[in-house]
């Protein structure tokens, strides 16, 4: 079965690479196209990927998730080692950057959902599973920090070629690592084998669509699938106060505080997390309860130190309910169905935020960080209640 502290290294490992990627990129490519547009273009790309999600799902579903995650980790290797060479050795055609990167992210979305379904195939119960997805979110977070933290440095005495390569040995010992994890896991699941015979000649489309019907048949999936929607555009549109409020302040190292302040959070959240029973009704309260320290922002957008100590606490009910929702994704659905499922989501997840960076964007021009704080929280507690709706209710 799955071995752990090979798997959580990889996640590491790999993981710092693709942070330190995330950063040094954007760098790069504002350096050398001197073009926010081109920058906005890049992450518009990013972006796409990602909502497109929802198509990579019947994939995943037909191949083995051990392949799956494994080849598609190779042809990152790869590119990753193609886009150093472009970005030190043609960096004036950094359009070719940008397309590199671009399938770089969609190997990211195919490795992603593949990666998590894999649990499922080698974690025994419930409470195995919430103590496994505390520890990867504590691993991700922790290398969210020291990439965001690294990459200032590196880009102080290094070029971004040279940040990139080291990123794609990362890469490549992740990979690596992740082999090891993974040996002992079989490399076809019958149930899927069956499943991939009996719709063999079902339409891509078709199978698309019954991934949507699957979570609309399970009250929590579809409850959590628009509760993702509503979070998906109020999420854009809080971050975008950060750094406005770090300018206003006069103050720029603030803008990376803010966020280690939150990632801190996260960590502290996922420890308490991986300690709970994944209940629907501790994740609605979690989600709602994760709102109050925003709220409460009203009243300090001036005051640095208790902006930093509120988005600190926001961290830690978010992380729990991050963590106890994905543990009942997993463990109530079916494995022939947990590609679809967890790409649609996906999908759903990133609709608002091109639309939320926008509008949110014109609204602090014209209405100020207040108006954007109240309709966030506004949709995040919306959305808390619904999951709680989605709760089973108790029979005489």
């Amino acid at each position: 079965m799955l071995e752990k502290r090979p798997y959580l290294l990889s996640r590491l490992v790999s993981g710092l690479g693709n942070s330190l990627f995330g950063m040094v990129f954007i760098w790069w490519i504002q350096i050398q196209s001197k073009s926010s547009s081109v920058v906005g273009i890049t992450n518009a790309i990013f972006t796409i990927t990602a909502a497109l999600s929802i198509f990579y799902g019947p994939f995943i579903d037909n191949h083995s998730f051990k392949k799956t995650s494994i080849y598609s980790m190779v042809i990152q290797v790869v590119l990753l080692f193609m886009l150093t060479a472009a970005m030190i050795y043609f960096s004036k055609y950094y359009a070719f950057a940008i397309i590199i990167a671009g399938l770089l992210s969609i190997c990211d979305e195919f490795f992603g959902p593949a990666d998590r379904a894999i649990l499922k195939e080698s974690v025994l119960d419930e409470s195995e599973m919430t103590s496994i997805i505390s520890q990867i979110n504590i691993v991700d977070q922790l290398v969210n920090v020291g990439g965001t933290a690294l990459s200032g440095a590196l880009l102080a005495f290094l070029t971004s070629g040279d940040i990139i390569l080291a990123c794609s040995c990362l890469s490549l010992l992740g990979l690596l690592l992740l082999i090891r994890a993974l040996r002992n896991i079989p490399v076809h699941n019958v149930v899927k084998e069956k499943e991939n015979k009996d719709e063999g000649l079902t339409k891509y489309w078709q199978k698309i669509l019954n991934g949507y019907r699957y979570i609309k048949g399970n009250s929590f999936l579809f409850h959590y699938l628009w509760s993702s929607v509503l979070y998906s555009f109020a999420e854009p549109a809080l971050i975008l106060i950060l750094p406005r409020i770090a300018a206003k302040a006069g103050q720029p190292a603030l803008y990376s505080t803010f966020y280690i302040c939150i990632l801190v959070g996260i960590i502290l959240g996922a420890v308490i997390g991986g300690k709970m029973k994944a209940k629907i009704k501790t994740i609605g309260w979690a989600w709602i309860i994760s709102a109050i320290p925003i709220i409460i922002m009203l009243f300090f957008l001036k005051n640095m130190v208790m902006l930093c100590i509120l988005l600190f606490l926001f961290g830690p009910a978010t992380s729990i309910h991050n963590v106890l929702e994905e543990s009942i994704i997993q463990t109530s659905t079916s494995d022939n169905y947990l590609g679809r499922v967890l790409t649609t989501i996906r999908t759903f997840a990133n609709i608002g935020g091109p639309i939320s960076s926008v509008v949110a964007g014109v609204i602090l021009d014209h209405l100020g960080e207040k108006f954007i704080v109240v309709i966030s929280t506004s949709l995040i507690i919306i959305g808390g209640i619904n999951i709680l709706l989605s709760a089973p209710k108790k029979t005489n």
